[in-house]
C-alpha cells in the first residue's frame, strides 16, 4: 500500500501532468504515470490517490487509471481485487459523493462508470448472478399463460374502442376544435393522448413477443376489421400534429408530443401487408408516409431534438424495410427522396458523436437497396450506386474516428463502445458487408489502405498504442465483415474495370493476408482481448469464404492460397486452427475469447458443406477431415488433456468442457477407419480418473467415500467431458464405441463397470447440484436414442435391459434422498433442476423403445414400477405455480407425463385419485403454455381420454381404478371440457389435429356436460344468432360415432377444423370467451387454494 509521501509525490506529478508546469515537466510526469495505468499491479496504488488525497487532478488520474486497467486487463485481476475494488467504491462514494457533487461532478462521474463497469463484467463473468430473471420467474411465471388469454379478450373488446377515442381525440387536437386556456395543461393532454395511442398501436396482437425489451416490432399484425386506421388520412393527421408541435408555439416546442408522434408513425409505418385490401390502398398508404418523411428531411423540422432524431432515423428504416424497392420506386414522392436522405445520412456521419446507435437505422436504408438494384436498375435513380459508395466510406472512416476517440478518453464518451457491445457491433458489421456488395473492389481498397496506413503510423511513432489497438480492431472486423460476405450477387462495377471474378479474389486475399500476417505477429504480444476477439471474428467469416458455403466463388483453393503466401489450402487450414490452439493454451485470462475460440472450433470440426464450385463438379466437404489431414489436428487428439490447454483445470471454464469434447469426440469419431489415434488412447486420461475414484473408495468396498472433496472437481470434469464424448457419438457404430467401454466390465476395477461408480457418486453427492446436476445431463444424453437408430442392440442382446438398470440406478438413488430433504434455499437450483433431468433420463429411456419391459415382471424385478412410482412422486413433488413459474426448465414433467401415459397408464391409475388429479391440473395448465409444453399436455390428455373410455365399463381391474378416479373427481374432465372450447373458440389452438381426438373423447364421456356447455353458448348469444350458432354444433357431431377408432376421429376432425372456423366468425362469442375463461380461471383458483 502506498504511504502518504507517495501519495503526495503522484499529486505533484498529476499537476504538471495536467498543465502545472512546464513542456519538460510534463514529459517527465507522463514517463512516470504512464506505468501506473499500464499494469494491474499498480491498482492500490491508485486506490491510495483516491482514499487519501483531495486533489482534483490526483483523483481524475486514479480514477481514469482504474477504469483503463479494469477495462483492458480484467482477466488477470483477481476475483478478490474485484471484490475489493467495488466495495471500496461503494463506501468512497457513499461517503464522499456529496461532496464531489458540488465540487468535482466529473470525477464523481468517472468514480460512478467505474463501479459500473466492475458490476456489469463480474455479473457477465459469474454464471449464477447472470440468472436475473430467475428472481422474476417464480412471481410471473404462473400466471403469464392466463394473463395471456385475458389479453386476447381484451384486444377484441376494449382495445378498437380505446383507440378510436384516441384518435377521435387526435383529430380535434388537428383541427383545433380542442382549446386549453393553459397551455401546459393543453400539452400534458395532448401527450396523454398521444401516449394512448402509443399504447394501443404497441399491443402484442397475436401473444408473440417474448417481452418487450425491444422497441422494435418487425410487422404490426393489426386486426383486419380495424379499417378504419386503413385510411391515408391516418399517417397524415400525425405528419400535422408533429409539425405543429414544432411551429405552433415556436417558443416553447411541445418536443415530448413530437417524439411521440413520430413512435406512432414508427408503428403505423409496420402495419402488415395484408391488412390493405388491395395494393392501390397501400400504395396510397405508403405514399403518404414517404411524402411526410420526405418534407421532415427537407425542412430538418425538430431534427435538433436529440430523441426526435432517434425516433425519425427509425421511422426512415422502418418505411424502408416495411416496402420493396419496386414499390417506393413507382411512388410520385420518392423521386427526389434519395438526394436529401443521401444528404441527410452524410450529414449524420459526420456528426458520428451524436446519437451514434440511430445511425444504424439509416445505414439500414441504404443496405436494404443493394439486392434489388440488381433487378430494378433501369427504375432507381441514377446515382444510387454512387450515393451508396460514398455512404459506405463514410461509414468506415467514421468507424476510425470512433476508435481514436475512444482510445484518447473513453472515460468522457458518453455511449458505450461498439467493440465491448456484441449486438452493436454485429449490426453494424451486418450493413457494412451488404453496403460493400456495391462497388467492392473499391471498398476492399480503401480498407486495405487504411490497414496499412495505421500500421506504418504505429510502428513510426505517430500514432500511440492505444489508438493504434483500438483502430486496428475495428480494421480487422471490417476485413472480416468484407470476406465473408456474400458478395457474390454483388453489383457489377460499371465504373472500373477491375470487377472480374479474379481480381475479387485478389483483393480478398490481400485484406485476408494483412490480417494473418497481424495474427502472427501478435502472438507473443500482450494483445488485448477485443483484438482477439477481432481476430476469431475474421477467422470464422475466412472459414466461410475458404471452405464454406462460399467457397463455390473460387475458382482455385490453391491459387488463393499461394496469393496468402501460403504452400497450399492445408497449410492455411492448419493456420486457422493452430490459432484456437494458440488461444486455448495461452489466453485464459480473457473468458469471451476462451468460448468464441471453443465455438469456432467446434463449428470448424462439425461444418459439413456442398460446395459448388465454379469449374468442377460440386463437392461435400468435411472440414472435420479437412483437419485430420494437418498435425495440428493430430496433435489435439493426443494431448487432448495436456497442461497446456490450462482452462481444463479452471473452474471457470468448466461448462466448457462438454462443448470441447464433443469438438474433439466428433473429430476422433471421423478418423475411427484409421489408425492415427484410438479410442482406447484417446480415453486415457479419462480411465486414470475412473480409476482414482475407485481407488478412493477402497476399491469399491466403501462407495460412500467417494463423498471425499478431493473427487468433487475431477468427477465434475469427467462426466461433463463424457457429455461431450456422447454428444458426439450421433450413429449406432460411434454409440457402441462408448457403450462398450463404459458398460464392460474393467479387470483394473475388479470386474465392476465404468458408469457403476455414478450410482454411488449419485448416492454420495445427491445435496450437490453442482455434481449432480451434470452427471445427471451426462446420463439424459447417453440414454437418449436420438432418432430412433443410435441405439441399436440385436434382439438377444440384454445390453437395453442392462442401460436400464445403470440410468434408474442412478436416478432412484438421486430421486430417493432429494424427496426426503424439506428445506432448500434456492429451490430451482437445488431440487427442480436436478429433478427436470432425472425425469428426462425416464422419458428419454422409455421414448428410446430399447429395453423390453415385460422382463422386469417376469422375473420379479420392481426397478421398472420403482422408477415410474418415484418419477410420478417428483412431478407431485413440484408445486403448480414454480411449474408454471420455471416452465421451460421443467417441460421435462410434461416429456415424462406423455410417455407415462403412453405406456404406463396401469401405473399411473394406481394413484390416489387426488394425486391423479393433481397431474391432470398440471396438464390442464399445460393447455395455457405454448410451443412444445402445450403439444406434450394435448397427446398426454389424449391417452389418458382414451385409456379411460377404452376401460370405463371394463371389470378388470383397470376398469375398476377408472370409475373409481371418476367418482372421486367428478370435475376433473369437465373442466376439461370447457377449457378446450374456450381456447378453440378465441383461436388460441394452433393445431387442431392434436386436440380434436382429445376433445371427441371428453364429449363422449362428459356427454351431458356437454351438452349443458353446448346451450349456455347458444343462450348467450343474442336472439338471431343462436340458430346460426346451434347449427354449428350439430354440424360439428354430424355422422359421429361413438367410438374413438382412427376412422371416426378424421370424420370429428373435419368438422371441428369447420366448426372452429365458423365459430370464431360470430362476433358475441369472443364475450362468451372471456366471461367463460373468468368462470374458469375463478374455478382453478379456487382449486389450488383448496
Amino acid at each position: 500500500m502506498a504511504d502518504l509521501a507517495e501519495v503526495q509525490q503522484l499529486e505533484l506529478l498529476c499537476q504538471a501532468f495536467y498543465g502545472g508546469g512546464g513542456k519538460e515537466e510534463q514529459n517527465e510526469a507522463h514517463k512516470v504515470l504512464l506505468p501506473l495505468v499500464n499494469n494491474p499491479e499498480n491498482m492500490p496504488r491508485l486506490q491510495a490517490v483516491l482514499a487519501h488525497s483531495s486533489n482534483l487532478q490526483a483523483l481524475l488520474f486514479a480514477s481514469s487509471g482504474l477504469m483503463n486497467l479494469f477495462t483492458r486487463y480484467w482477466g488477470q485481476i483477481s476475483d478478490k481485487q474485484k471484490e475489493e475494488t467495488r466495495n471500496f467504491l461503494l463506501n468512497y462514494l457513499y461517503q464522499r459523493s456529496a461532496d464531489l457533487l458540488h465540487n468535482a461532478h466529473e470525477i464523481l462521474g468517472h468514480l460512478i462508470r467505474l463501479l459500473c463497469r466492475i458490476v456489469k463484467l463480474s455479473w457477465f463473468e459469474d454464471v449464477d448472478k447472470a440468472k436475473l430473471t430467475q428472481e422474476m420467474q417464480p412471481k410471473i411465471g404462473s400466471h403469464m399463460s392466463r394473463l395471456r388469454r385475458v389479453a386476447f379478450s381484451f384486444r377484441d373488446i376494449a382495445l378498437p374502442s380505446i383507440l378510436k377515442v384516441a384518435v377521435k381525440t387526435l383529430q380535434q387536437f388537428d383541427a383545433g376544435a380542442i382549446r386549453v386556456p393553459n397551455e401546459e395543461e393543453e400539452t400534458r393532454l395532448l401527450k396523454q393522448v398521444l401516449q394512448l395511442a402509443l399504447n394501443c398501436l404497441s399491443f402484442d396482437f397475436m401473444g408473440t413477443m417474448a417481452d418487450d425489451t425491444t422497441d422494435e416490432q418487425n410487422t404490426v399484425m393489426i386486426p383486419q376489421g380495424w379499417s378504419e386506421f386503413r385510411e391515408e388520412t391516418f399517417p397524415r393527421m400525425f405528419f400535422s400534429l408533429y409539425n405543429a408541435c414544432w411551429h405552433k408555439t415556436p417558443h416553447r416546442p411541445r418536443v415530448e408530443c413530437a417524439r411521440l408522434c413520430l413512435s406512432c408513425l414508427v408503428l403505423i409505418s409496420a402495419f402488415r401487408r395484408s391488412f390493405f385490401e388491395t395494393t392501390a390502398i397501400r400504395n396510397k398508404y405508403m405514399g403518404e408516409l414517404i411524402l411526410g418523411t420526405f418534407q421532415i428531411i427537407k425542412t430538418r423540422t425538430g431534427l435538433s431534438d436529440d430523441m426526435c432524431y432517434h425516433e425519425f432515423c427509425r421511422l426512415i428504416g422502418k418505411v424502408n424495410t416495411s416496402h420493396h424497392l419496386s414499390e417506393l420506386c413507382a411512388s410520385e414522392p420518392f423521386r427526389e427522396f434519395p438526394q436529401h436522405l443521401f444528404d441527410f445520412t452524410m450529414e449524420s456521419l459526420k456528426s458520428w458523436q451524436r446519437m451514434p446507435n440511430s445511425k444504424h437505422y439509416l445505414l439500414g436504408v441504404w443496405a436494404h437497396m443493394i439486392s434489388p438494384l440488381l433487378f430494378y436498375k433501369q427504375r432507381v435513380p441514377k446515382d444510387l450506386e454512387l450515393y451508396i459508395e460514398r455512404i459506405t466510406a463514410a461509414f468506415i472512416m467514421s468507424r476510425m474516428c470512433v476508435a481514436e476517440a475512444i482510445a484518447e478518453d473513453s472515460d468522457s464518451c458518453d455511449w458505450e463502445s461498439p467493440l465491448n457491445n456484441e449486438v452493436l457491433r454485429q449490426e453494424q458489421l451486418e450493413v457494412l458487408s451488404q453496403l460493400a456488395r456495391c462497388r467492392y473492389t473499391k471498398t476492399a481498397r480503401m480498407v486495405h489502405d487504411l490497414f496499412e496506413e495505421t500500421k506504418a503510423k504505429a510502428q513510426s511513432g505517430e500514432m500511440n498504442r492505444k489508438v493504434f489497438e483500438e483502430k486496428i480492431t475495428w480494421l480487422v472486423y471490417l476485413i472480416g465483415a468484407l470476406v465473408g460476405s456474400n458478395w457474390t450477387g454483388r453489383l457489377p462495377d460499371v465504373h472500373v474495370e477491375d470487377a472480374s471474378s479474379e481480381t475479387v479474389q485478389m483483393a480478398n486475399a490481400g485484406l485476408s493476408k494483412l490480417v494473418l500476417t497481424l495474427i502472427e505477429e501478435t502472438k507473443c504480444e500482450g494483445t488485448p482481448e477485443t483484438l482477439e476477439l477481432a481476430f476469431l471474428y475474421f477467422l470464422d467469416q475466412f472459414r466461410k469464404l475458404f471452405i464454406g458455403q462460399f467457397a463455390r466463388t473460387l475458382d482455385s483453393p490453391s491459387a488463393f492460397a499461394t496469393a496468402l503466401g501460403a504452400a497450399d489450402d492445408k497449410a492455411i487450414v492448419a493456420t486457422l486452427v493452430s490459432k484456437i490452439g494458440f488461444n486455448l493454451q495461452h489466453r485464459v485470462n480473457m473468458p469471451e475469447c476462451i468460448k468464441k475460440s471453443m465455438d469456432l472450433l467446434f463449428e470448424f470440426v462439425a461444418g459439413v458443406h456442398i460446395v459448388h464450385w465454379i469449374s468442377r463438379a460440386p463437392e461435400l466437404i468435411v472440414t472435420g477431415r479437412l483437419l485430420l489431414e494437418t498435425p495440428t489436428g493430430a496433435y489435439f487428439l493426443t494431448n487432448h488433456c495436456s497442461a497446456e490447454f490450462k482452462f481444463l483445470s479452471m473452474r471457470r471454464y468448466s461448462r466448457l468442457r462438454t462443448t470441447y469434447y464433443l469438438t474433439l469426440g466428433t473429430l476422433l469419431f471421423y478418423q475411427q477407419q484409421k489408425t492415427t489415434v484410438s479410442f482406447e488412447q484417446f480415453v486415457q486420461p479419462m480411465d486414470a480418473i475412473f480409476l482414482s475414484l475407485w481407488q478412493q473408495t477402497d476399491e469399491g468396498r466403501n462407495p460412500a467415500s467417494i463423498r471425499n472433496p478431493l473427487c468433487r472437481d475431477p468427477l465434475i470434469g469427467l462426466v461433463r467431458d463424457l457429455r461431450g464424448l456422447s454428444f458426439a457419438s450421433g450413429l449406432s457404430s460411434t454409440y457402441t464405441v462408448l457403450f462398450d467401454w463404459l458398460m464392460s466390465p474393467w479387470k483394473k476395477i475388479n470386474g465392476t463397470t465404468r458408469m457403476a461408480i455414478f450410482s454411488w457418486a449419485a448416492d454420495a453427492w445427491w445435496d450437490d447440484a453442482e455434481v449432480l446436476v451434470p452427471l445427471l445431463k451426462f446420463i439424459a444424453d447417453f440414454v437418449n436414442n436420438r432418432g430412433g437408430n443410435r441405439i441399436h442392440f440385436v434382439e438377444s442382446s440384454a445390453n437395453g435391459i442392462r442401460l436400464f438398470k445403470e440410468a434408474s440406478s442412478v436416478v432412484l438413488k438421486y430421486g430417493n434422498r432429494i424427496l426426503q430433504k424439506q428445506d432448500f434455499s434456492d429451490p430451482y437450483k437445488e431440487k427442480y433442476k436436478g429433478m427436470a433431468v432425472a425425469l428426462q433420463i425416464l422419458s428419454n429411456i422409455i421414448r428410446g423403445s430399447y429395453c423390453h419391459y415385460e422382463v422386469f415382471e417376469v422375473y420379479g424385478d420392481t426397478v421398472l414400477n420403482d422408477s415410474l412410482r418415484l418419477a410420478l412422486q417428483m412431478c407431485l413433488a413440484i408445486p403448480q405455480d414454480d411449474l408454471m413459474a420455471y416452465l421451460k426448465s421443467l417441460g421435462a414433467v410434461y416429456s415424462f407425463l406423455e410417455v407415462a401415459t403412453e405406456s404406463f397408464m396401469q401405473n399411473i391409475l394406481e394413484l390416489p385419485p387426488a394425486h391423479l388429479a393433481q397431474l391432470l391440473r398440471c396438464v390442464e395448465d399445460g393447455l395455457c403454455a405454448q410451443e412444445t409444453v402445450l403439444m406434450l399436455s394435448c397427446a398426454t390428455l389424449g391417452n389418458f381420454v382414451e385409456f379411460i373410455f377404452k376401460y370405463r365399463n371394463s371389470e378388470e381391474k383397470e376398469g375398476e381404478a377408472v370409475r373409481a378416479f371418476l367418482e372421486a373427481q367428478p370435475g376433473s374432465l369437465p373442466r376439461m371440457l370447457q377449457l378446450i372450447f374456450q381456447l378453440l373458440m378465441t383461436g388460441q389452438l394452433p393445431n387442431l389435429f392434436s386436440i380434436s381426438g382429445v376433445l371427441l373423447g371428453l364429449i363422449l364421456l362428459q356427454e351431458n356436460e356437454y351438452l349443458k356447455l353446448k346451450q349456455q353458448i347458444i343462450e348467450q348469444q343474442i336472439e338471431c344468432k343462436r340458430p346460426q350458432v346451434e347449427g354449428f354444433f350439430t354440424a360439428l357431431m354430424l355422422n359421429i360415432e361413438e367410438d374413438l377408432e382412427t376412422a371416426n376421429k378424421d370424420k370429428f376432425m373435419r368438422n371441428l377444423y369447420h366448426f372452429a372456423h365458423d365459430i370464431r366468425k360470430s362476433t358475441r362469442v369472443h364475450l362468451i370467451n372471456s366471461s367463460l375463461l373468468l368462470e374458469w380461471q375463478v374455478e382453478r383458483k379456487l382449486d389450488l387454494q383448496g
